[in-house]
């Protein structure tokens, strides 16, 4: 199973939906959270969210019509890539993409 690694000032946290039946960019709605731009409470709050989404993350998403969220993490020494089927995505991931912020 995969851990998040450290994260720190230089980390960017990357949400978008994807897949569906007609996947169009612009209902992808991407959305970049700079970790420099955050509080540490901010911070702590998104790699709760993060942790929450580590086991949910599946290549299988995004077969046939099924919508997903791609979450990237860049961080110092890399890039991971989670994958959480829309239907088993935690809320506040929900609101992080649909707001560009959490709850």
């Amino acid at each position: 199973m995969k851990t998040l690694p450290e994260l720190g000032d230089d980390s960017v946290l990357r949400v978008s939906r994807q897949g569906g039946v007609a996947a169009i960019h612009s209902l992808s709605r991407p959305r970049e959270i700079e970790f420099a731009q955050c509080d540490i409470s901010q911070r702590s709050r998104i790699c709760s969210v993060l942790e929450g989404c580590l086991p949910l993350d599946t290549r299988e998403s995004g077969r046939g019509d099924q919508r997903f969220y791609q979450i990237e993490v860049r961080y110092q020494s890399g890039e991971m890539v989670l994958k959480v089927p829309e239907d088993q995505a935690p809320g506040e991931l929900v609101h992080l993409w649909d707001k560009g912020e959490l709850l």
